[in-house]
């Protein structure tokens, strides 16, 4: 019997939550573009601050104008880390960190946004992490439950 043993290796890739929360299944977000998987697979975190981190190592290829949204390519796939439902309509909300075109490692915080404010202004704070465009073959696992943005993983990719 072996006391002390390597772990195994395995070709997995991961996605981190985005931010200290609670991550949830896509179904649990209150809007059917989402909740029903039309845009891509993934899972939702319900925020506890206002940074907002990146899942994965990769590049910011787009950020929309109302600032709500952020586009990454990454190994994984495209990844698309929407703020907020109906966050669009609160564009004061948000301060962007990162600009479009630069590198961004798994962990880096992209956004500030005002939790707050979405709040009082009855928009739902929950924060939905989709791969729009997933080029890692194989499985897919994800760890529901109590997060740390930056650090826990919420996706494992295996072969």
């Amino acid at each position: 019997m072996k006391l002390f043993s390597k772990p195994q290796k395995t070709n997995s890739l991961a996605l981190l939550s985005v931010c200290d929360g609670e991550v949830v299944s896509l179904d649990e977000v209150p809007d059917e573009a989402f909740a029903s998987g039309m845009l891509g697979e993934g899972f939702a975190v319900m925020p506890e601050n206002g940074t907002v981190l990146s899942p994965a190592e990769g590049v910011i290829e787009s950020i929309s104008d109302s600032r709500h949204a952020y586009a990454i390519s990454s190994k994984i796939g495209d990844i698309l880390v929407h703020i907020g439902i109906d966050s669009v309509k609160v564009p004061e909300a948000f301060e962007p960190i990162v600009n479009v075109g630069e590198k961004v490692a798994a962990g880096q915080p992209i956004a500030r946004v005002d939790l707050g404010l979405l709040r009082a202004s009855g928009i739902s704070t929950v924060i939905p992490v989709l791969i729009t465009d997933k080029r890692q073959a194989g499985g897919i696992k994800i760890k529901y439950g109590k997060a740390i943005g930056g650090r826990d993983i919420a996706i494992k990719f295996t072969d």
